[in-house]
């Protein structure tokens, strides 16, 4: 009879005692699932005008399939925001490794990158692109206020006034494309160039001018195009990204 009134103790005990841990399981899970409705509450809150991430003195390399290095990002501080997809850098430094011969070496004092891909980049203040042959002397040099940057095509353009410097000659323009991968750079309003000879200086204006960087030559670019429109709209759709949907 003690035996038996001692088993159902017993029993009662253990019942209770899993009554009291499936209690605490059910608070437990009743805790975390706050803490993260809290905290996706709270981003939500968040200012997406205010970085919620950052590094500094970041550097990111980039390599193709072939496992050789793209492009090399140094900066002094790499932003994320809430409730976006989009990097900003401040005091950007990019080297591009081009795939025929020599490496571009770009800066700016800010980048806005609209899904953090570093597929299109759109750069601001003090932008310059700076063209190196195979032994490092300077072939090019682009300098403009804002301009777009597409790493992996090594292509840039801008629908601001730029200035363009070769080592015989300044030409400038308001709206520059520089498509390194085919080999040319075309200035799509008010070009003025400037050339420089050991005995005299040329000059050549039009509407429009393109750089041929294998022969190295400039000429006067006739036919109409409405590329300055389509890079207007391609800055906008980037800076979109800093408006809160």
């Amino acid at each position: 009879m003690q035996k038996k009134v001692l088993n159902k103790f017993l029993d009662n005990h253990k019942t209770k005692k899993n009554i009291y841990l499936l209690l605490f399981l059910l608070l437990l899970i009743i805790i975390v699932e706050y803490i993260l409705s809290s905290a996706l509450n709270r981003d939500d809150q968040l200012d997406d005008k205010i970085a919620n991430h950052y590094l500094t003195d970041f550097t990111m390399t980039e390599t193709n399939k072939k496992g050789e290095i793209s492009w090399i990002l140094d900066g002094k501080r790499l932003e994320k925001f809430p409730n976006s997809e989009r990097s900003e850098v401040v005091s950007p430094s990019m080297k591009i490794l081009s795939e025929n011969d020599g490496y571009w070496i770009v800066t700016a004092k800010k980048a806005l990158d609209p899904d953090s891909l570093f597929e299109s980049v759109y750069l601001y203040g003090d932008v310059q692109f700076t063209k190196h042959d195979g032994l490092g002397s300077i072939e090019m040099d682009i300098t403009t206020q804002s301009a777009v940057i597409y790493p992996k095509e090594e292509k840039v353009e801008t629908d601001k006034f730029g200035v363009i410097k070769t080592p015989d000659s300044k030409t400038s323009g308001v709206g520059i494309i520089a498509d390194i991968d085919n080999g040319y750079v075309k200035i799509l309003s008010k070009a003025k160039r400037l050339s420089f000879d050991e005995d005299k200086v040329g000059q050549i204006q039009g509407d429009k001018l393109v750089y041929n960087m294998e022969s190295k030559t400039w000429k006067v670019l006739k036919k109409s195009s409405n590329d300055a429109l389509k890079i207007k709209e391609r800055v906008k759709t980037i800076l979109k990204t800093r408006t809160k949907k």
